[in-house]
Protein backbone atom coordinates (compact mmCIF):
# COMPACT_ATOMS: atom_id res chain seq x y z
CA UNK A 1 0.00 0.00 0.00
CA UNK A 2 1.28 3.45 -0.90
CA UNK A 3 2.20 5.71 2.01
CA UNK A 4 1.38 9.34 2.78
CA UNK A 5 3.26 11.46 5.29
CA UNK A 6 1.20 14.28 6.81
CA UNK A 7 3.22 16.77 8.82
CA UNK A 8 0.24 17.84 10.94
CA UNK A 9 -1.26 16.16 14.06
CA UNK A 10 -4.68 15.55 12.54
CA UNK A 11 -4.95 12.20 14.32
CA UNK A 12 -5.13 14.01 17.67
CA UNK A 13 -8.49 15.57 16.81
CA UNK A 14 -11.66 13.56 16.25
CA UNK A 15 -13.05 16.35 14.09
CA UNK A 16 -10.66 15.38 11.28
CA UNK A 17 -11.73 11.73 11.00
CA UNK A 18 -14.17 12.52 8.17
CA UNK A 19 -11.51 14.64 6.46
CA UNK A 20 -9.08 11.74 6.31
CA UNK A 21 -11.61 9.07 5.35
CA UNK A 22 -11.17 9.46 1.55
CA UNK A 23 -7.47 8.63 2.00
CA UNK A 24 -7.45 6.11 4.84
CA UNK A 25 -8.92 3.29 2.76
CA UNK A 26 -6.48 3.70 -0.13
CA UNK A 27 -3.25 4.72 1.58
CA UNK A 28 -1.25 4.07 4.71
CA UNK A 29 -1.25 7.37 6.59
CA UNK A 30 1.56 8.54 8.84
CA UNK A 31 1.04 11.74 10.84
CA UNK A 32 4.30 13.03 12.28
CA UNK A 33 5.58 16.33 13.66
CA UNK A 34 8.95 15.62 12.11
CA UNK A 35 12.25 17.48 12.10
CA UNK A 36 14.74 17.74 9.26
CA UNK A 37 16.89 14.76 10.27
CA UNK A 38 13.89 12.47 10.70
CA UNK A 39 12.60 13.44 7.25
CA UNK A 40 16.01 12.89 5.72
CA UNK A 41 16.09 9.33 7.12
CA UNK A 42 12.49 8.39 6.28
CA UNK A 43 11.49 10.32 3.14
CA UNK A 44 12.27 7.29 0.94
CA UNK A 45 9.27 5.43 2.40
CA UNK A 46 6.62 7.84 1.16
CA UNK A 47 4.79 8.32 -2.13
CA UNK A 48 3.05 11.53 -1.04
CA UNK A 49 4.11 14.16 1.49
CA UNK A 50 1.90 16.87 2.95
CA UNK A 51 4.74 18.90 4.46
CA UNK A 52 4.90 20.83 7.69
CA UNK A 53 5.61 24.56 7.60
CA UNK A 54 8.36 24.09 10.17
CA UNK A 55 10.90 22.15 8.10
CA UNK A 56 12.51 23.10 4.81
CA UNK A 57 12.32 20.48 2.06
CA UNK A 58 15.45 20.94 -0.02
CA UNK A 59 17.40 19.12 -2.72
CA UNK A 60 19.15 16.93 -0.16
CA UNK A 61 15.79 15.64 1.05
CA UNK A 62 14.48 15.15 -2.48
CA UNK A 63 17.61 13.23 -3.51
CA UNK A 64 16.61 10.52 -1.02
CA UNK A 65 12.91 10.56 -1.91
CA UNK A 66 13.02 7.72 -4.42
CA UNK A 67 9.30 6.88 -4.13
CA UNK A 68 7.96 10.41 -3.82
CA UNK A 69 5.54 11.47 -6.54
CA UNK A 70 3.58 14.33 -4.97
CA UNK A 71 4.29 17.18 -2.56
CA UNK A 72 1.08 18.97 -1.58
CA UNK A 73 1.69 21.82 0.85
CA UNK A 74 -1.53 22.98 2.56
CA UNK A 75 -0.32 26.58 2.43
CA UNK A 76 -0.24 29.44 -0.05
CA UNK A 77 3.39 30.32 0.65
CA UNK A 78 6.08 27.91 -0.53
CA UNK A 79 9.25 29.30 1.04
CA UNK A 80 9.65 25.99 2.93
CA UNK A 81 9.83 24.13 -0.41
CA UNK A 82 13.32 24.81 -1.79
CA UNK A 83 13.87 22.26 -4.49
CA UNK A 84 15.27 22.80 -7.95
CA UNK A 85 17.62 20.49 -9.78
CA UNK A 86 16.21 17.28 -8.24
CA UNK A 87 12.51 18.07 -8.66
CA UNK A 88 12.23 15.84 -11.73
CA UNK A 89 9.34 13.42 -11.43
CA UNK A 90 7.78 15.10 -8.38
CA UNK A 91 4.60 17.14 -8.73
CA UNK A 92 4.30 20.10 -6.35
CA UNK A 93 0.90 21.52 -5.42
CA UNK A 94 -0.11 24.26 -3.00
CA UNK A 95 -3.28 26.11 -2.06
CA UNK A 96 -2.38 28.68 -4.72
CA UNK A 97 -3.51 26.10 -7.25
CA UNK A 98 -7.02 26.20 -5.75
CA UNK A 99 -7.69 29.87 -5.07
CA UNK A 100 -11.48 29.68 -5.44
CA UNK A 101 -11.76 26.75 -3.05
CA UNK A 102 -9.93 28.57 -0.25
CA UNK A 103 -11.56 31.97 -0.70
CA UNK A 104 -13.90 31.51 2.27
CA UNK A 105 -11.10 30.73 4.74
CA UNK A 106 -10.70 33.73 7.03
CA UNK A 107 -8.40 32.34 9.75
CA UNK A 108 -5.26 34.34 8.94
CA UNK A 109 -7.12 37.59 8.36
CA UNK A 110 -8.97 37.19 11.66
CA UNK A 111 -5.68 36.68 13.49
CA UNK A 112 -4.24 39.74 11.77
CA UNK A 113 -7.14 41.91 12.87
CA UNK A 114 -6.86 40.58 16.42
CA UNK A 115 -3.32 42.00 16.34
CA UNK A 116 -4.71 45.38 15.27
CA UNK A 117 -7.12 45.38 18.20
CA UNK A 118 -4.54 44.12 20.70
CA UNK A 119 -1.84 46.58 19.64
CA UNK A 120 -4.21 49.55 19.63
CA UNK A 121 -5.28 48.82 23.22
CA UNK A 122 -1.94 47.38 24.48
CA UNK A 123 -3.81 44.29 25.62
CA UNK A 124 -0.81 42.01 26.19
CA UNK A 125 1.14 44.62 28.11
CA UNK A 126 -1.87 45.33 30.34
CA UNK A 127 -2.42 41.63 30.94
CA UNK A 128 1.22 41.08 31.89
CA UNK A 129 1.12 44.05 34.25
CA UNK A 130 -1.89 42.65 36.10
CA UNK A 131 -0.84 39.00 36.25
CA UNK A 132 2.95 39.28 36.56
CA UNK A 133 3.27 42.54 38.49
CA UNK A 134 0.04 42.38 40.49
CA UNK A 135 -0.91 45.94 39.52
CA UNK A 136 -4.29 47.40 38.58
CA UNK A 137 -3.30 50.65 36.84
CA UNK A 138 -5.62 51.48 33.95
CA UNK A 139 -4.06 54.91 33.39
CA UNK A 140 -0.78 53.33 32.28
CA UNK A 141 -2.43 51.71 29.25
CA UNK A 142 -4.17 54.41 27.29
CA UNK A 143 -4.95 53.04 23.85
CA UNK A 144 -6.39 54.32 20.61
CA UNK A 145 -9.75 53.88 18.92
CA UNK A 146 -9.76 52.38 15.44
CA UNK A 147 -12.58 54.58 14.21
CA UNK A 148 -11.30 57.15 11.68
CA UNK A 149 -7.79 55.68 11.68
CA UNK A 150 -6.06 54.71 8.44
CA UNK A 151 -5.39 51.06 7.66
CA UNK A 152 -2.67 50.74 5.01
CA UNK A 153 -2.54 47.29 3.44
CA UNK A 154 0.55 46.07 1.58
CA UNK A 155 -0.77 43.32 -0.71
CA UNK A 156 -4.50 43.41 -1.47
CA UNK A 157 -5.05 39.73 -2.23
CA UNK A 158 -7.48 37.34 -0.54
CA UNK A 159 -6.28 38.07 2.99
CA UNK A 160 -5.72 41.77 2.41
CA UNK A 161 -9.26 42.22 1.14
CA UNK A 162 -10.68 40.47 4.21
CA UNK A 163 -8.61 42.74 6.44
CA UNK A 164 -9.97 45.72 4.52
CA UNK A 165 -13.53 44.63 5.23
CA UNK A 166 -12.80 44.22 8.94
CA UNK A 167 -11.18 47.65 9.05
CA UNK A 168 -14.12 49.27 7.30
CA UNK A 169 -16.52 47.63 9.78
CA UNK A 170 -14.60 49.40 12.56
CA UNK A 171 -14.85 52.76 10.81
CA UNK A 172 -11.31 52.82 9.46
CA UNK A 173 -10.23 54.40 6.21
CA UNK A 174 -8.64 51.70 4.04
CA UNK A 175 -5.78 52.34 1.62
CA UNK A 176 -3.59 49.79 -0.12
CA UNK A 177 -0.50 49.31 -2.24
CA UNK A 178 -0.44 46.51 -4.80
CA UNK A 179 0.46 46.10 -8.46
CA UNK A 180 -3.13 45.02 -9.16
CA UNK A 181 -6.11 47.36 -8.78
CA UNK A 182 -8.76 46.02 -6.42
CA UNK A 183 -12.13 47.57 -7.14
CA UNK A 184 -13.64 49.77 -4.43
CA UNK A 185 -10.51 50.21 -2.30
CA UNK A 186 -8.27 53.26 -2.69
CA UNK A 187 -4.92 52.37 -4.19
CA UNK A 188 -1.75 54.30 -3.37
CA UNK A 189 0.70 54.65 -6.28
CA UNK A 190 3.84 54.30 -4.13
CA UNK A 191 4.64 52.20 -1.09
CA UNK A 192 6.33 55.08 0.73
CA UNK A 193 3.19 57.19 0.35
CA UNK A 194 1.15 54.46 2.01
CA UNK A 195 3.65 54.11 4.85
CA UNK A 196 3.55 57.85 5.47
CA UNK A 197 -0.20 58.05 6.16
CA UNK A 198 -1.16 54.66 7.65
CA UNK A 199 -1.87 54.36 11.37
CA UNK A 200 -1.81 50.58 10.98
CA UNK A 201 0.39 48.98 8.34
CA UNK A 202 -0.78 45.50 7.36
CA UNK A 203 1.68 43.30 5.47
CA UNK A 204 -0.17 40.57 3.58
CA UNK A 205 1.80 40.32 0.35
CA UNK A 206 3.27 37.12 -1.11
CA UNK A 207 6.99 36.50 -0.66
CA UNK A 208 9.08 36.43 -3.81
CA UNK A 209 12.35 37.95 -4.99
CA UNK A 210 10.61 41.27 -5.63
CA UNK A 211 9.06 41.48 -2.15
CA UNK A 212 11.91 40.12 -0.02
CA UNK A 213 12.81 42.88 2.46
CA UNK A 214 10.13 45.07 0.93
CA UNK A 215 9.99 46.95 4.23
CA UNK A 216 13.59 47.75 5.07
CA UNK A 217 16.09 50.19 6.52
CA UNK A 218 15.67 52.47 3.50
CA UNK A 219 11.92 53.01 3.85
CA UNK A 220 11.12 52.26 7.52
CA UNK A 221 11.65 55.96 8.28
CA UNK A 222 8.76 56.80 5.94
CA UNK A 223 6.30 55.20 8.36
CA UNK A 224 4.02 57.63 10.14
CA UNK A 225 5.35 58.21 13.64
CA UNK A 226 3.30 56.28 16.20
CA UNK A 227 1.95 53.74 13.71
CA UNK A 228 1.68 50.02 14.38
CA UNK A 229 2.71 47.26 11.97
CA UNK A 230 1.22 43.79 11.50
CA UNK A 231 2.84 41.06 9.40
CA UNK A 232 0.69 38.05 8.45
CA UNK A 233 2.64 37.35 5.25
CA UNK A 234 6.12 35.80 5.49
CA UNK A 235 8.93 36.88 7.76
CA UNK A 236 11.38 37.68 5.00
CA UNK A 237 9.12 40.35 3.52
CA UNK A 238 10.41 42.60 6.32
CA UNK A 239 13.98 43.37 7.31
CA UNK A 240 13.60 42.86 11.04
CA UNK A 241 16.59 44.99 11.98
CA UNK A 242 14.61 47.89 10.54
CA UNK A 243 11.58 46.97 12.67
CA UNK A 244 13.70 46.88 15.81
CA UNK A 245 15.21 50.27 15.00
CA UNK A 246 11.73 51.73 14.40
CA UNK A 247 10.53 50.37 17.75
CA UNK A 248 13.64 51.61 19.52
CA UNK A 249 13.31 55.18 18.25
CA UNK A 250 9.54 55.41 18.62
CA UNK A 251 8.57 55.45 14.95
CA UNK A 252 6.47 52.33 15.59
CA UNK A 253 4.30 52.11 18.69
CA UNK A 254 3.75 48.40 18.26
CA UNK A 255 4.39 45.34 16.11
CA UNK A 256 2.37 42.15 15.72
CA UNK A 257 3.75 39.28 13.66
CA UNK A 258 2.74 35.69 13.01
CA UNK A 259 6.02 35.06 11.17
CA UNK A 260 9.71 35.71 11.74
CA UNK A 261 12.53 36.42 9.33
CA UNK A 262 14.58 33.40 10.41
CA UNK A 263 11.81 31.01 11.44
CA UNK A 264 12.72 28.30 8.92
CA UNK A 265 16.36 28.29 10.01
CA UNK A 266 16.21 29.14 13.71
CA UNK A 267 13.50 31.52 14.90
CA UNK A 268 15.65 32.42 17.92
CA UNK A 269 18.09 34.14 15.57
CA UNK A 270 15.41 36.49 14.25
CA UNK A 271 16.18 40.09 15.30
CA UNK A 272 12.60 40.83 16.37
CA UNK A 273 12.54 37.76 18.62
CA UNK A 274 15.78 38.86 20.28
CA UNK A 275 14.48 42.41 20.68
CA UNK A 276 11.22 41.25 22.26
CA UNK A 277 13.10 39.02 24.71
CA UNK A 278 15.23 41.98 25.83
CA UNK A 279 12.31 44.44 25.93
CA UNK A 280 9.53 42.57 27.65
CA UNK A 281 7.44 45.69 28.15
CA UNK A 282 7.40 46.58 24.45
CA UNK A 283 4.11 46.49 22.56
CA UNK A 284 5.07 43.41 20.55
CA UNK A 285 3.08 40.29 19.70
CA UNK A 286 4.81 37.26 18.19
CA UNK A 287 2.87 34.07 17.44
CA UNK A 288 4.32 30.84 15.93
CA UNK A 289 2.77 31.02 12.43
CA UNK A 290 -0.71 30.12 13.69
CA UNK A 291 -2.59 32.19 11.12
CA UNK A 292 -4.17 29.26 9.30
CA UNK A 293 -4.30 26.98 12.34
CA UNK A 294 -7.99 26.85 13.20
CA UNK A 295 -10.27 23.83 13.34
CA UNK A 296 -12.51 25.41 10.70
CA UNK A 297 -9.65 26.37 8.41
CA UNK A 298 -7.91 23.02 8.67
CA UNK A 299 -11.14 21.15 7.94
CA UNK A 300 -11.57 23.05 4.69
CA UNK A 301 -7.91 22.84 3.70
CA UNK A 302 -7.34 19.17 4.48
CA UNK A 303 -10.63 18.13 2.91
CA UNK A 304 -9.37 19.80 -0.26
CA UNK A 305 -5.95 18.15 0.09
CA UNK A 306 -7.57 14.77 0.72
CA UNK A 307 -9.85 15.07 -2.31
CA UNK A 308 -7.10 16.20 -4.66
CA UNK A 309 -4.67 13.50 -3.57
CA UNK A 310 -7.39 10.89 -4.16
CA UNK A 311 -7.85 12.24 -7.69
CA UNK A 312 -4.14 12.07 -8.51
CA UNK A 313 -2.88 8.99 -10.36
CA UNK A 314 -0.06 8.08 -7.98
Amino acid sequence: MKKILIGYPLDKYEVFEDVLRPLSGKYSLVMKDYDYQWLLRHIHKFDVVVPSLKVVIDDEIIAKARNLRLLFTPTTGQDHIRIGKNKGRIKVLSLNDYRKQIDSISSTAELGFSFVLSLSRRVLAAHRDVVESGRWERNDFLGRELNNKVMGIIGMGRIGQKMACYGKAFGMKVLYWDKIKRGKWQRMPRLNELLAVADFVIVSIALNERTRHLVNMDNIGCIKRGAALVNISRGEVIEEQALCAALQNGVLCGVGVDVLERELDDYRRSPLYKYARKNSGANIIITPHIGGATIDGWKKVFMLVSEKISEEAI
